[in-house]
């Protein structure tokens, strides 16, 4: 039973394969339409996916670090009472101790916000200022492009870095003196003359147009205060970020510590609407291609089975069941589906890696202050969904023409054939 099980197997793949191979013409058609229909999905695919990690990287080496870590609720509250929500030097370094001891962990470093007036020959603007560690904001600044001027330094502390919308309305350059104004937190106001290293462009309007980069050490002394308001954490890894966010976790809760930790996904707006947006027009994309694919295939295997009507309705004639032909019909829709996917794979990643190689150009997004070039990522779960959708389309396309060329009348096929 078992060897007649399998000789039906061959039987059925040899015959599929010598009428696939038959018609060149018919097959060649069928398979540029399943291919091309493959690499479309793994290319619209590979651009989306493109984008969304360009702008993760952007979040993450622009803005946010891959964690964040504050004092318990500041999340809600910061804004009402922000003084309340500061952690001391000590717990600061301890902090900083545990979280550097992760193996995950690339680096961690201390920030600290606050708001005042610039002012530049009589100008005053008010601004964002962002107190960070020199020596590390490098490396958390990876897709901030500095425009003009030279980047912090610690053995500089009286330097600052403005966005270029915050410059510009100023109408300084790197080497002007400015004036630095604040409030401390007992309400005493407190000045400060610092001199503009450079300019920097972060990518988003709303950002360069407010923000100035400050030495926390500046800070500190402008502020007469010693305390962190956040620490900010890159890991090795972005899919790692709830594993090590997990084990901070439990780490600060041996130590009795009482933080709250946030990811970059939590802090990054822009990037989960772009998400969101991109995500629903894939899902669309692919219904579109799969549909001309079917309906492409669908034509293509109609236009096949007419011409071998006589063929069919003979083998029925002769005694073979309906249920085979089906069967040897939909084997070789499934021999091209294959074959196509397999082409469309090639074409698809040869032409991501050509893509790739080029650049594909993008204009601003909204808000966005920068043009930037992309490319088309590889995916193995793009690629793998683009061949499955390709054969299942394949298949899908064959059904109605088998179905209508095993329940026609074998009589009136040969009588008008």
């Amino acid at each position: 039973m078992h060897r007649n099980g399998g000789s039906r197997v061959n039987l059925f793949l040899s015959l599929a394969l010598r009428n696939v191979f038959r018609n060149r013409l018919r097959t060649i058609i069928a398979l540029l339409a399943i291919a091309i229909g493959c690499a479309a999905l793994i290319l619209n695919g590979g651009i989306i996916v493109n984008i969304f990690r360009e702008l993760r990287e952007d979040a993450i080496r622009g803005r946010h670090g891959h964690l964040q870590i504050y004092a318990n609720g500041y999340s809600e509250n910061h804004l009402q009472t922000p003084e309340r929500y500061l952690v001391s030097a000590s717990e600061t370094n301890r902090v900083l101790e545990l979280v550097r001891s992760n193996p995950r962990v690339l680096r961690a470093t201390r920030r600290r916000e606050f708001s005042g007036l610039i002012s530049n020959n009589g100008r005053y603007v008010p601004f964002l200022g962002v107190g960070v560690e020199p020596q590390d904001d490098a490396e958390f600044s990876r897709h901030t492009t500095l425009r003009a001027g030279e980047p912090l330094g610690a053995d500089k502390p009286y330097i600052v870095l403005a966005g270029l919308g915050l410059a510009k309305k100023l109408n300084v350059h790197p080497g002007d003196i400015l004036n630095l104004m604040t409030t401390t937190e007992s309400g005493v106001l407190n000045s400060m003359h610092v001199r503009l290293a450079g300019v920097f462009e972060g990518g988003m309007k709303e950002f360069d147009d407010w923000t100035l980069k400050v030495p926390i050490s500046l800070v500190e002394h402008l502020l007469g205060d010693d305390r962190t308001e956040q620490i900010v954490v890159l890991i090795s890894r972005t899919e790692d970020v709830p594993l090590v966010q997990s084990e901070l976790r439990e780490v600060f809760r041996r130590d009795r510590l009482d933080l709250e930790l946030r990811s970059w996904d939590q802090l990054a707006v822009f990037h989960n609407q772009v998400v969101g947006l991109f995500g629903r027009e894939l899902g669309i994309i692919r219904l579109i291609v799969g549909t001309i694919v079917i309906l492409g295939i669908s034509n293509v295997i109609g236009m096949a089975l007419l011409e071998r009507r006589l063929e069919l309705a003979t083998f029925r004639a002769l005694g073979l069941r309906a249920r085979n032909i089906g069967v040897l019909l939909m084997t070789e829709s499934l021999l091209i589906g294959l074959l196509g996917a397999g082409a469309g794979v090639l074409l698809g990643i040869g032409t991501a890696k050509i893509a790739s190689a080029i650049g594909i150009s993008y204009p601003s997004p909204p808000g966005g202050t920068r043009p930037f070039v992309g490319g088309v990522d590889v995916a193995p779960g793009m690629v793998l969904a683009a061949a499955t959708i390709s054969i299942f389309a394949a298949l899908a396309a064959a059904i109605i023409p088998v179905w209508k060329a095993i329940r026609s009348p074998i009589a009136s096929t040969l009588r008008h054939s």
